[in-house]
């Protein structure tokens, strides 16, 4: 039992995650979009934050259904086009009459899993958490053997270079002790540390750069730390190892780590002369002569970046003006747009919406047990009719849950309605109904107190409260 609900568990996180991460890819591409479109337009902080809006989308597990949502042109729902490994010819039932809602959610859910248990999403969702597992390993064993040997390394004593350090950190307002480091495992100056940050330094550095150049590099590293960029870069790749199977946002993180550097440089030079402006140019270059090939560390935020990445560096500072980090109102615009369109979930068009009708006549009551779902009760064969137009899934006698004669019908929008203990079937399995059709006849059938209807709304496979559904319910009772 234990396993059957794991497997579905990690079925549906595997469904959500890979769903997710494809809505994601989508607004990727937006953004890379509107970068390009506006790159001469948008200030460099904004090309980095812009990519706020991917992490909010990959992290946060909820969103607003909008009938403006960028996925509402998407084919299917995130449930529903992943359940299609599951065919519903069994869904989710109303709880026996010994159990309560959630027991008998994961009784139901066990027995999808028994009948697809080899089913290819199964087999992906194994994949994906082995994959999980490795990159975690991975991640974790590189950052240990990283900061391992960092543990002894020694703190830079030297009073002048302190002092200039002291200065940037005054300058930018920063009071927090941030210590100096020096190590030969380095090959760029990098910030470490969300909770306890520290600068290293490569060996001997300090020895091949003037007091200018120093200062340069301080203030790129104090403006990571400033930007609070350790924790974002850290969100970052636990959401990578989460989506390690999408290769576009692999290609997105290393975008924003690109932006990020950008931002950071803009950032500090802001705090210097228009005049020192170009020198910060040449210590980039310098830097670049000195390590060639610097480490890209997760977890970390550096100096130094790749040919490539210092080009279009360099081609920022070359027409860089203190306005650059600050905020336009149509830099705004956009973000707000994109977050509007793609931080939200698909949603049905208005007048598209399912609605349902109580399916008999009756008096109506709550579950004894605590299902989700309601009674019908009313005198024995009592016609009973579809709820909204649909296709009949099931339609026999239920001899696993004592719920008798019962009738499932499978509608638009991922959803379904169950009847239960009807005293006869009036329809077959695989055929089509239309709203208001007879479907069976009110009953008393498997285990029953008495003459009544069990009637259940399912929403992509869950439990729904039927009562936010149906459209005649206030007049029936």
């Amino acid at each position: 039992m234990d396993w059957q609900w794991l497997s579905l568990t990690l079925n549906q996180a595997f469904t959500w995650t890979l769903y997710n991460s494809i809505e994601a890819s989508l607004l990727v591409l937006l953004i890379l979009l509107c970068q390009q479109l506006g790159k001469k337009h948008f200030p460099i902080r904004w090309h980095h934050a812009v990519w706020f809006l991917l992490l909010w989308k990959l992290a946060v597990p909820w969103s607003i259904d909008s009938t403006i949502s960028l996925y509402n042109w998407l084919p299917t729902s995130s449930w529903t086009s992943m359940q299609e490994a599951h065919p519903p010819t069994e869904p989710i039932v109303l709880a026996t009459e010994a159990l309560n809602r959630h027991e008998s959610a994961f009784q139901s859910d066990a027995s999808l899993v028994n009948k697809a248990s080899f089913s290819w999403i199964s087999l992906l969702s194994l994949i994906w958490i082995c994959g999980v597992t490795i990159f975690a390993g991975t991640m974790t064993l590189s950052t240990y053997r990283l900061l391992s040997p960092l543990k002894n390394d020694e703190f830079v004593q030297d009073v002048a270079i302190l002092r200039v350090f002291s200065q940037c950190q005054k300058q930018m307002g920063i009071s927090k002790s941030i210590p100096l480091r020096m190590s030969p495992q380095m090959t760029s100056p990098a910030l470490m540390g969300i909770w306890r940050p520290q600068i290293w330094l490569p060996t001997n550095l300090l020895d091949k750069l003037n007091e200018h150049e120093l200062r340069h590099i301080f203030l790129h590293e104090l403006a990571h730390w400033k930007r609070r960029d350790i924790p974002v870069n850290s969100v970052m790749s636990v959401l990578l190892i989460l989506n390690w199977f999408n290769p576009l946002l692999w290609y997105a993180a290393s975008r924003m780590r690109q932006d990020q550097e950008m931002a950071c440089d803009a950032l500090a030079l802001t705090y210097l002369q228009e005049t020192e402006v170009p020198r910060y140019g040449y210590t980039m270059i310098k830097m670049l002569e000195l390590y060639a090939c610097p480490k890209q560390i997760r977890f970390t935020a550096g100096f130094s970046s790749s040919k490539k990445q210092v080009k279009r560096r360099i081609e920022m500072i070359r027409h860089f003006q203190k306005r650059a980090y600050t905020w336009t109102l149509s830099g705004i615009v956009v973000v707000l747009a994109l977050g509007v369109f793609t931080l939200t979930d698909a949603k049905k068009a208005l007048g598209n919406e399912a609605t349902f009708a109580v399916p008999a006549e009756g008096t109506i009551k709550s579950p004894i047990d605590q299902a989700i779902g309601l009674r019908i009760v009313n005198d024995l064969n009592t016609p009973v009719q579809a709820a909204a137009a649909g296709k009949v899934v099931k339609a026999e006698y239920d001899t696993k849950t004592g719920k008798g004669n019962q009738v499932i019908l499978e509608h638009e929008g991922g959803y379904q309605t169950v009847y239960s203990h009807l005293e006869k079937l009036e329809v077959t399995a695989g055929v089509a109904v239309t709203q208001g059709q007879l479907i069976g006849l009110l009953g008393s059938t498997g285990r029953s107190t008495g003459p009544h209807l069990a009637f259940q709304i399912l929403e992509n496979g869950i439990p729904v409260d039927p009562t936010k559904l149906l459209v005649d319910i206030e007049a029936k009772e």
